[in-house]
């Protein structure tokens, strides 16, 4: 037996978990305290029904020696209802009947949504990222996982800045993933001579690359609306130096962590050619 008090309303109930099975009737009693007349109107709020085989939800019901004795039929779906009345709300708890009506209402729903939000976020928010090279060494490793931020990039149009580590689309084949470091900006000069990288005449300070590039290029300026993106380890990697400069719209989200494997767990170190350096910052 079930039992709750609310004000001057004592409700007994033939079961504290209603099977919803949309068929097996439940009893309830209420009891009162003082006498509150011939007759009381009930609801039913959300789900469950008075009468079977129909959707019966207000109904007045006779008080007999300070008591009323009802039946509620259950729904078909599990699920939280309410009985109420004046001057107290009830709680009926619907549960599953059996595992598989369990598994269709409850977890298969919940997959479901779990799903479709996980799904958003990828698209939107956060994305993984599988480094497939070495092109990004030392600053990233052959077989690192790590998490970017795809929301101030895909839905803030925030705009890259130059140090950035950021995940692209290859310009050649937009099936592919890049990630390469931000080193021009629309209108920038780019230069590669006796090692050193040149951003419109003024060299960068890049104590993160592994070695300095022993090929020269450019000069060569970035179009508006687009980025000019070189790999850390300069001598092994295909970048923009090869197919050019990278539109805005290829853009994906910035690297912020490595999480894979755990002896590299580490935020990703972003630098500026002013010298400071961001730690995954705004």
């Amino acid at each position: 037996m079930f039992e709750r008090k609310n004000q001057q309303v004592e409700i007994l109930s033939e079961r504290s978990r209603i099977p919803a099975d949309g068929k097996t009737p439940t009893k309830l009693c209420l009891r009162f305290s003082e006498p509150v007349g011939d007759d009381i109107a009930l609801k039913l709020v959300k789900r469950g029904s008075f009468q079977p085989n129909e959707i019966v939800r207000e109904a007045v019901f006779p008080i007999k020696h300070g008591e009323v004795n009802l039946v509620v039929y259950p729904p078909p779906r599990p699920g939280i209802g309410w009985l109420t009345g004046e001057g107290f709300r009830h709680r009926l708890e619907f549960v599953a009947s059996s595992f598989i009506h369990g598994l269709v209402f409850e977890w298969v729903p919940t997959l479901f949504w779990a799903l479709v939000f996980a799904l958003i976020l990828r698209t939107y928010a956060i994305a993984t990222f599988y480094i497939p090279s070495g092109s990004m060494e030392n600053t990233l490793l052959n077989h690192d996982l790590l998490i970017a931020d795809k929301l101030s990039y895909k839905v803030l149009r925030r705009e890259p800045q130059r140090g950035d580590v950021m995940i692209f689309q290859n310009p050649q084949n937009r099936k592919q993933d890049y990630i390469k470091r931000v080193i021009g900006l629309p209108g920038d000069m780019i230069e590669v001579r006796g090692g050193v990288v040149y951003v419109n005449d003024e060299p960068l300070d890049e104590d993160y690359i592994k070695e300095k590039p022993y090929r020269s290029f450019g000069p060569k300026t970035v179009p508006e609306g687009h980025y000019f993106m070189m790999g850390d380890n300069r001598n092994n990697s295909v970048d923009s130096r090869v197919w050019g400069s990278v539109d805005r719209s290829l853009f994906e989200g910035r690297a912020l962590v490595v999480f894979w494997p755990p002896n590299r767990i580490h935020l990703i170190k972003h630098h500026f050619a002013n010298g400071i350096d961001d730690w995954g910052a705004d």
